[in-house]
């Protein structure tokens, strides 16, 4: 007779990687973790059918997984990867050997000789490399060579075994031709639109329970109440109070339908996103339906008598009060077998690792019979399904080899889904549910630091400004407010405060936070409502100029000058001092792959702001692309637009204000020069100014100038030229 039932929960998620703007996705994560977790996990369970477990998709996951297995979703790395060495920019290059070796270098990179080769050519410290000299010196077949080898490195263990013409490529090695790069693309599509259906088949067989989040992955008690973060840590600092239960009706709602639509039926239970809990959150999820929600030890120890020992409370499921007379059955992982596996054993020997684990599962069962607990001891696992496996060597494919095999070994552990756990739950229930996540059982990770504050402040502001213009019935319609809303909540996920404050970092800080203000700043422009003052520049405090987001100028302006608008560089002098913008990586044109201007000069005098835009090829190129520019500036809570024709025959043009009249003049013959009077847009001396350029082709967006995010300038006075002076 089995001694402990045990549960294992694999969350699998990722955030929206999807620009608000551009519809660009920012990051590959959706589609790489496809080829290696999602696919793997399931290969795995296959063969071992006497296992049973709870995988968590999040619907945020699978909308962006659905787009990618349709051909409409197109990441910058899979576009760098597509396209052939011998056509990459200069920046482009760049892109490749400063990304391309965002893997686990030991478990990844070393097993694989010519990829450990190209990292020591490029340099193991980013800091050090001169980047731009050692990109020009890398040959084509080398550059070819780093495509296919990034890729396949993110290629699990089952997709290997199941596709022969992967297995030829690795065995090759190098050498590799653009044939190899269009295989290896076409096997990655293939392999991500298995993975829904592999999974569907597993819940539909009964080994799988399939579970889900609210739909963002929101903390879902700071949605309810941000207040909510004072209940465990009562001295915070906290940003303005945010309050929408609305809100979080939607994301849990929502995830039902998602899942429903793509699985059959509704979840029986949802994972909350972290863990987090509080009353509000389970009052909600009740009251949409949701059976059963997990989360740490940590939290039910602080929902308990601070006498009940820890062994009798964690190893059962328990009901918990919901609110409205409703109850939730909740089982709580145990931190440390969980961690184990996520945090320790990949660097264990498989076998002990597995050996390790089912000691100590057993000895749970042993120790829960000794004191007189009646029936089997049940054990919450759960983690993250993903990440682990990119440090775990051969992702992961032994050790779970050897956990599986030795579970279904042992007579005294019976493997069970969450929602069999807790079937029963016998015996009084939580009268009020601990507020606090996984992490210390609070909050502080999404709203503690001040970044975080800053961004709730903002997101706040865009939240209120959409929800007074469905009061006002304005915004430009029901559609258009809808699709306000969306950007809130993708905003409210809590992916983005993750990263904010200096607990967690990564390489790719900027464009999370680019991402993050970009949602505001749409939702406020659906809404007609100005953006958020918070959201025009970066929340995220960025340490070196490798890590700067790509709205980040390369430099400020430093004099003021007064150009001759004549679409010429008149002199070498003329625009000497001006502020400059030159995108960092391909910006993905939605016009034909094809730019309009590759270089953005600004700056001002006292009167007036000067724009100079440098043709990515010529001018007739650019007329191509983009029959005219708009110029977009935020300031002192108003929207101003101007829009220019771009005809390169060096005669002067006057600017089309929105809402009527006329704002500036531009000429454009070798480049395009603009200047725009600060009177002409209502600003004064000491105003701080967001700035975008947008180029039209008709009234459809092919370019802008940052591809997201603002560029920001203040209106000089009269002391500019003299705090600027240098020698």
């Amino acid at each position: 007779m089995a001694q402990v039932r045990l549960a294992f929960l694999w969350h699998m998620h990722q955030p929206l990687y999807r620009e608000p703007e551009t519809g660009e996705y920012l990051m590959p994560w959706v589609r790489l973790h496809a080829t290696r977790a999602y696919y793997d996990m399931a290969w795995m369970l296959e063969r071992h059918p006497g296992i049973r477990c709870t995988v968590n998709f999040t619907p945020v996951l699978l909308e962006q997984l659905d787009e990618y297995v349709a051909g409409t979703a197109r990441d910058r790395l899979l576009d760098l990867t597509a396209r052939p060495a011998a056509d990459l920019a200069p920046q482009e290059r760049e892109a490749v050997l400063r990304q391309f070796f965002m893997v686990d270098w030991e478990t990844n990179i070393r097993p694989l000789p010519r990829y450990w080769e190209l990292l020591h050519r490029r340099g193991r410290d980013l800091r050090t490399v001169d980047l731009p000299r050692v990109a020009a010196g890398f040959t084509e077949q080398e550059l070819t060579d780093l495509q296919v080898l990034f890729n396949l490195s993110w290629v699990g263990f089952g997709g290997l075994h199941d596709d022969p013409g992967l297995q030829a490529l690795r065995a090759k090695g190098s050498g590799f031709d653009p044939a190899d790069v269009d295989y290896l693309l076409a096997a990655q599509r293939r392999l991500l639109a298995a993975v829904v259906p592999r999974w569907r088949t597993l819940a539909g067989n009964g080994q799988v329970e399939l579970s889900s989040t609210p739909y963002y992955h929101p903390i879902l008690p700071l949605v309810c109440d941000s207040d909510a973060a004072h209940r465990a840590l009562p001295g915070l600092e906290l940003p303005p109070r945010f309050r929408r239960v609305e809100d979080a009706r939607w994301h849990v709602r929502e995830a039902m339908e998602s899942h429903a639509r793509r699985f059959g039926a509704p979840p029986a239970g949802m994972w909350p996103a972290e863990g987090s809990v509080s009353p509000e959150a389970l009052e909600v999820l009740a009251g949409e339906g949701v059976g059963w929600a997990c989360s740490d030890e940590a939290v039910l120890l602080h929902s308990l008598p601070p006498e009940v020992a820890r062994a009798g409370a964690v190893y059962r499921p328990w009901r918990v009060a919901a609110g409205g007379g409703r109850e939730l059955k909740m089982l709580f992982r145990d931190r440390a077998l969980s961690d184990l596996i996520g945090f320790s054993y990949a660097r264990a020997a498989p076998e002990e690792a597995a050996s390790d684990f089912t000691d100590r599962v057993e000895e749970i069962g042993r120790s829960w019979a000794r004191d007189g607990h009646g029936g089997p001891a049940t054990v919450g696992v759960f983690l993250d399904g993903e990440n682990a496996w990119e440090h775990y060597p051969n992702s992961g494919h032994e050790f779970l080899e050897a956990l599986w095999s030795r579970i279904e070994s042992r007579p005294r552990i019976t493997t069970t889904t969450i929602a069999a756990a807790v079937e029963e739950a016998p015996g009084p229930a939580i009268a009020r549910i601990h507020s606090g996540s996984w992490i210390e059982a609070s909050y502080r990770i999404w709203i503690g630091h001040a970044e975080d504050r800053r961004g709730w402040t903002a997101l706040g502001k865009a939240r209120d400004a959409v929800e007074a213009a469905e009061r006002a019935g304005g915004g430009g319609g029901g559609e258009r407010l809808a699709r306000a809303r969306r950007h809130c909540y993708a905003a409210e996920g809590s992916d983005w405060f993750w990263w904010y404050g200096d607990d967690f970092t990564s390489e790719q800080l900027a464009e999370f936070d680019a991402l993050f203000r970009g949602h505001l700043v749409q939702a406020a422009r659906l809404a007609g409502a100005p953006p958020p003052a918070e959201a025009l520049e970066p929340i995220k405090r960025l340490e070196t100029a490798a890590a700067s987001a790509e709205a980040r100028p390369l430099r400020d302006p430093t004099v003021l000058f007064t150009p001759d608008l004549d679409g010429r560089e008149t002199t070498f002098f003329e625009w000497q001092g001006s502020g400059l913008y030159r995108p960092g990586q391909p910006r993905g044109s939605m016009y034909g792959g094809a730019h309009a201007f590759g270089l953005l000069r600004f700056g001002f005098d006292l009167e007036a702001l000067h724009l100079r835009l440098d043709p990515a090829e010529s001018s007739p190129r650019a007329t191509e692309v983009g029959n005219h520019l708009r110029v977009e500036l935020l300031c002192r809570g108003r929207q101003v637009e101007v829009d220019f024709e771009l005809q390169p025959d060096g005669q002067r043009r006057a600017g089309q204000a929105h809402g009527g009249g006329t704002a500036g003049q531009a000429a454009f013959l070798d480049v395009l020069e603009l200047s725009i009077p600060f009177v002409d847009l209502g600003l004064a001396a000491g105003d701080k100014v967001a700035l975008a350029v947008h180029v039209l082709r008709s009234q459809v967006e092919v370019e802008r100038l940052p591809r997201y995010g603002f560029v920001t300038v203040m209106v000089p006075d009269r002391d500019f030229d003299g705090v600027n002076w240098r020698v």
